[in-house]
C-alpha cells in the first residue's frame, strides 16, 4: 500500500474509533491531512491526488474538490462505507468482530459449565469474567487492539490457570512458550486486555495470579523492629537495626511491626531518596553517639522507610502495616512539587497525619543558593496538591516559595542531623 493511501485510511480508521463507531460519516480536511500541499514537490502532490482518486474508484471514499479546481485541489475526503474502509486496510470490520467475540464467549461459558473444568477452584471467577467480557466488549476495545484471536488466546490462558495447582511457579515468558510457542505473546495479550481486566476487577473478585507481571516491587526499611507474621510463627527480629529489603510477597506475610523496646509513641520517617535513606537509615554511627544534640534528631525515629519516590506496591503494603501498627508518620523528601505530592500520597495510604521533616520555608531559604530551576512540567505537578495538603503549616509557606521562585531543593543536599 502506498504511503498516502495508508495515511488516508489510517486517519479515517482513527476517526472511526474516536467516535466508537457511532457516526454516519467520517470526514478529513485535506488542509489538515496535507498542510504542506502548496509547497510540496509536484510528484508528492500527484501521489496524494492519485491515491485519493483510487480509493474513490473503489468506493471507499468520496472526494470533494475546491471550487474551480476540480481534479487539482482536494477540500475533503469522506467515508460512509466503513466495511469497505476496513476491508481496504486488511482489518476485520469492528462491529462484525465484536459480534464474533460475543458469540465465542457465550459458547465458551457453556462449554466450561458442561465440561470437567467446573470442578476447579477458580472456575466460577473465570465464568464471571468471561460473562463480563461478553457484556462489555465493544468497538472501543477493538480500537485498542483486541480481536477474536487475542480473546481466544486470553481464555486459553485463564483455562490453564484454572487447571493448575501452583500456576505462580512458572514465569510469564515460560508460560507464554508453553501456551503459544512465543515467549512474549502472553505479555502482549495482558497489555492489550489490561483496560478490560482493570474494569472487571472492580466488580469481580479474581485471584491476582491471573494477571502476571514482570515486576518485582521491593521496600527497604531499617530500625530495631519486630516483624510479626500472620501465621503466628516465630517473629523476625532486627536486633541490630540493619537495613532490610523485602519483596512484596514477604511484606504480605507480616501482620504487625513494632519496636523491640515497647514505646507509647512509635515514629516512622519515610524518606524519598536512596542516598538520604542510607545516610539516615543505617544503624547509628559512632560519631552520632558522641554528640547527643546530633543524635537526638534521628534517635526519635523507631523506623526508617525508603519510598523510592512515589511508593510502589511493596512500599504501600509496608506503610499500611505500619499505620495499622499505630506508628506516627513523618516524611522527608525533595522540596519541590513531586516531593510534596509524595507526602500527600503517603497520607492517602495511611489516612493519618504525615508531618513534613525539613520541608518548610526555613530549609528552603537555607538551601536556595543550591536550588535547581524547575521545568514547566515539574511545576505543573502543583495542581495535584490538594487543599488539605496545602493547609499543612510547614508546607503552606514552602509551596508559596516554590511558586514564587520556580526553584526546588533536592533532598540529598539537606543536613538532617
Amino acid at each position: 500500500m502506498s504511503d498516502w493511501k495508508k495515511k488516508i485510511i489510517d486517519e479515517l480508521i482513527n476517526h472511526y474509533f474516536d467516535s466508537d463507531g457511532n457516526t454516519q460519516i467520517l470526514r478529513l480536511r485535506s488542509s489538515v491531512l496535507f498542510p504542506d500541499y502548496d509547497t510540496a514537490h509536484p510528484n508528492e502532490k500527484d501521489s496524494y491526488i492519485e491515491d485519493a482518486l483510487e480509493l474513490e474508484l473503489k468506493q471507499v471514499v468520496q472526494l470533494r474538490w475546491e471550487k474551480h479546481n476540480k481534479g487539482e485541489r482536494l477540500k475533503t475526503i469522506s467515508c460512509n462505507n466503513f466495511k469497505a474502509l476496513f476491508m481496504e486496510a486488511g482489518k476485520p470490520y469492528p462491529k462484525d468482530e465484536t459480534e464474533k467475540i460475543k458469540t465465542m464467549l457465550t459458547a465458551k461459558v457453556n462449554d466450561i459449565k458442561t465440561s470437567g473444568l467446573n470442578i476447579y477452584e477458580h472456575t466460577e471467577s473465570i465464568i464471571q469474567f468471561i460473562e463480563y467480557l461478553s457484556q462489555n466488549i465493544s468497538i472501543r476495545e477493538i480500537g485498542h487492539g483486541i480481536n477474536l484471536q487475542i480473546i481466544n488466546d486470553f481464555i486459553r490462558f485463564l483455562e490453564f490457570i484454572s487447571e493448575q495447582i501452583n500456576p505462580e511457579k512458572i514465569t510469564i515468558r515460560a508460560l507464554s512458550i508453553l501456551l503459544y510457542n512465543d515467549s512474549k505473546h502472553l505479555e502482549n495479550i495482558l497489555s492489550v486486555c489490561s483496560p478490560l481486566i482493570l474494569n472487571a476487577q472492580k466488580i469481580i473478585s479474581m485471584p491476582a495470579i491471573y494477571f502476571l507481571e514482570r515486576a518485582y516491587p521491593e521496600v527497604m526499611v531499617s530500625g530495631k523492629l519486630v516483624f510479626e507474621y500472620i501465621s503466628k510463627n516465630t517473629s523476625l527480629i532486627n536486633s541490630e537495626g540493619l537495613i532490610l529489603s523485602f519483596p512484596l510477597e514477604s511484606v504480605k506475610t507480616f501482620s504487625v511491626i513494632r519496636p523491640i523496646a515497647e514505646k507509647q509513641v512509635k515514629k516512622v520517617l519515610t524518606i524519598e531518596n536512596k542516598e538520604t535513606f542510607y545516610a539516615l537509615g543505617s544503624p547509628v554511627l559512632q560519631y552520632f553517639q558522641q554528640d547527643k544534640d546530633l543524635s537526638n534528631n534521628l534517635s526519635q525515629y523507631d523506623c526508617f522507610l525508603y519510598t523510592g519516590g512515589y511508593p510502589n506496591r511493596a512500599v504501600t503494603a509496608l506503610i499500611e502495616i505500619l499505620a495499622a501498627s499505630d506508628f506516627s508518620f513523618y516524611h522527608a523528601g525533595d522540596l519541590d512539587p513531586d516531593g510534596i505530592c509524595i507526602l500527600q500520597q503517603i497520607h492517602d495510604i495511611t489516612q493519618k497525619p504525615v508531618t513534613p521533616t525539613k520541608m518548610d520555608t526555613s530549609t528552603f531559604f537555607q538551601y536556595q543558593k543550591w536550588a535547581r530551576p524547575l521545568t514547566k512540567t515539574m511545576l505543573s505537578q502543583m495542581k495535584k496538591i490538594n487543599e488539605k495538603t496545602r493547609n499543612i503549616t510547614e508546607l503552606a509557606g514552602l509551596i508559596e516559595c516554590i511558586e514564587k521562585t520556580g526553584l526546588g531543593v533536592e533532598q540529598e543536599i539537606i543536613d538532617y542531623r
